[in-house]
């Protein structure tokens, strides 16, 4: 209590006096606008980075000892693991097919090859077909039977393969009021038998030259015609530059049979073709020439050749183009496989010789420009087109010919320039349907016999499941002149043709076949005065084992 009032006395001695400052007012004027702002702040980076400086060291340092464990045990040696390629589907060796029909008298084939082989492959096909048909006071009848035998041995260094070949064709086309007794004296026939051997070179060798080469003879109806032919490829690289050379011997002998009444005619022939292929700009040319010699006093032929191809767009669009010499020979088998009908002396058959006259035979040469294109437009869709203009020396064309008492072909030539444009278009649409077509146009300077300018076929097969096949195809037969050279003019008259084609699958070995053709019934003639076979059908059945 005490000390409290001291406290308070001593408070109130020393109490002193206080002044108050005087602060006057501050005046501030603004002479210009304000404009806040606020500036931008950095965002600090949420996760921290760490960097780490330690280093492992992962060297191990370590002795080998050598200690046997003196174990009974015997572990088990692991075989090689095997792997099985994927199963191959099952062949069958041999299929036969036999068929009948409204004017097909009968229609075969048998086929057989040999098993599966790395070294060794044979075969042998037997084809036969006949139809009869009687146009108005005619007997008509045609046959062909093919047999085809081949092997093919393979071996380190060469692929040899043997082909034999037999074909025989008859044309009878009869007139009933003919003095003829026996219609043999009517029958056209042709028999022709080709031996073949060719050896492909698998040896890649800098010094190996040959790559093939293929020898074959010819028979047509017992030594009425003979061919022997011997050809070889032949292959170097020359200064980077890759050198090309053809060769090939031809010798064409006719009428060399015993008992023939003409004279014999033996032809020689040479061709020569050396070419390389060189890249420049893009573009892949193969350059070469052709020569060509004869033995009948036919010039001696040079020709150069060149090919220019271009991919535009790769695997899309291919376009090329050039010059090219080709010569072919005619020959009485590729005249008689044209047109079976023509006249036949001296081929070895019975025939009443009246007047007779053996066929010329020329070797058409043909000289031209051509540009072709391939196109893949899509997905199982292509286009091909080409087309070619040039000189056509010895053009083969027929004419009819009244030789009594045969009323048959006689082959002419003529020197003509030629226009010919292809078109090939093929398209799978689905699974089920396709589509194919094939044009060809050709024009000439000059009217010939029985070729037309513009023939067509048109096709859209479909499959349903493999189990029954349908194929319908429309062709057309443009229109042509005949008798161009005689005097009785006339015109042969357009031929359309619609075929369908049925094929059931009843299993993998046995199946049947279903064939219409020319279902509009067309009658036209094919060759003057020569009527085509009209609507005819054929069924038949087929078996694989």
């Amino acid at each position: 209590m005490k000390n409290k009032i001291f406290l308070i006395s001593m408070c109130l001695l020393f109490v002193s006096n206080v002044k108050a400052q005087d602060i006057k007012a501050t005046e501030v004027r603004v002479t210009e606008q304000f404009v806040p702002s606020v500036p931008e702040a950095s965002k600090l980076n949420e996760q921290a980075t760490f960097s780490d400086t330690i280093k492992v060291d992962k060297s191990q340092k370590y002795t080998v000892s050598e200690h046997s464990l003196k174990a009974d045990y015997k572990t088990r040696p692991l075989k090689a693991a095997k792997v099985k390629t994927e199963t191959i589907s099952k062949l069958y060796n041999s299929k036969v097919f036999f068929g009948t029909g409204y004017r097909i008298g009968s229609k075969a084939t048998i086929m057989h090859n040999s098993n599966r082989s790395k070294d060794l492959n044979y075969g042998v096909l037997l084809n036969h077909f006949s139809n009869k048909y009687k146009p108005e006071g005619f007997q008509a009848k045609n046959s062909k039977n093919t047999l085809h035998l081949y092997g093919k041995k393979i071996n380190a260094k060469h692929i040899l393969i043997a082909n034999l070949d037999y074909d025989r064709r008859t044309a009878l086309y009869w007139d009933k009021s003919s003095t003829f007794e026996e219609e043999k004296f009517s029958n056209n026939r042709f028999a022709y038998t080709k031996f073949t051997v060719s050896a492909i070179s698998k040896e890649n060798a800098s010094n190996k030259m040959i790559r093939n080469v293929t020898f074959f003879v010819s028979d047509l109806n017992e030594m009425s015609e003979n061919q022997i032919h011997l050809s070889a490829d032949l292959e170097k690289e020359v200064n980077g530059l890759p050198i090309n050379l053809e060769v090939e011997l031809n010798d064409y002998l006719n009428y060399n049979n015993k008992d023939s009444k003409y004279e014999s005619i033996n032809v020689k022939s040479l061709h020569f073709s050396p070419s390389t292929s060189i890249t420049k700009f893009g573009i892949d040319f193969d350059i070469g020439v052709e020569l060509h010699y004869l033995s009948d006093n036919t010039p001696f032929e040079f020709f150069p050749q060149l090919k220019a191809t271009k991919e535009l767009v790769k695997d899309i669009l291919l376009v090329y183009g050039g010059i090219r010499h080709s010569e072919q020979r005619h020959t009485i088998k590729s005249l008689s496989d044209e047109n079976p009908y023509i006249h036949s002396y001296g081929t070895n058959q019975s025939i009443v010789v009246n007047n007779g006259f053996v066929q010329q035979l020329e070797t058409i040469d043909t000289d031209e420009l051509y540009l072709a294109m391939r196109n893949v437009l899509g997905k199982d869709e292509v286009f091909n087109g080409s087309i070619a203009y040039g000189n056509v020396r010895n053009f083969a064309y027929f004419d009819l010919l009244d030789n009594i008492p045969y009323n048959r072909f006689v082959v002419n030539y003529i020197e003509v320039w030629q226009l010919h444009a292809n078109v090939n278009y093929d398209r799978k649409i689905n699974n089920i349907i396709s589509l194919s077509i094939n044009a060809d146009y050709y024009n000439w300077n000059e009217e010939v016999s029985h070729k037309p300018n513009l023939t067509f076929d048109i096709s859209a097969p479909i499959n349903l499941r493999d189990k029954i096949k349908v194929k319908p195809t429309f062709s057309y037969f443009g229109k042509r002149n005949s008798a161009v050279s005689q005097p009785d003019f006339k015109e042969l008259p357009v031929q359309f043709h619609f075929n369908l084609g049925l094929q059931y699958n009843y299993s993998k070995i046995l199946s049947a076949y279903l064939q219409f053709n020319n279902l509009n019934g067309s009658n036209k003639e094919l060759w003057r005065n020569y009527q085509e076979i009209g609507f005819n059908g054929v069924f038949g059945l087929s078996y694989s084992f």
